[in-house]
């Protein structure tokens, strides 16, 4: 292959499987583990986050804050919100958003997790 055949800088949108909640939740939590290896990433700019009780009919969006470095370059980012003004439900999902992907930005992420009460 040539050097640069996989430099593509691809926006990405990821959507969890759906996870059915006991009770009806009023808030959601999302954490989201990422590491920037190229540039810098802006929190709810480049790297964005949303939560949805109804299985994905509605989305809310989901302020995201650093939480902690765990590495160089690795960070926990999470967020809450609430999403008692959701349409009716129990099918948890989360989104999560990476934009502004670029040869001078480039945002990976590790793992996220969705909690609600």
């Amino acid at each position: 292959y040539a050097s640069d055949a996989f430099n593509t800088y691809n926006n990405m949108t990821l959507i969890s499987n759906a996870q059915t909640a006991n009770v009806e939740p009023d808030e959601g939590r999302l954490m989201v583990y990422e590491e920037t290896s190229t540039g810098s990433t802006t929190l709810d700019t480049d790297l964005k986050g949303y939560v949805s009780r109804d299985g994905g009919t509605t989305y809310t969006p989901t302020p995201l804050t650093l939480d902690t470095t765990y590495e160089t370059g690795k960070t926990l980012v999470s967020g809450s919100v609430d999403i008692s003004g959701q349409p009716s439900g129990t099918s948890m999902k989360y989104k999560i958003e990476t934009l502004n992907q670029s040869s001078s930005k480039v945002c990976r992420l590790h793992g996220a997790s969705l909690l609600w009460a």
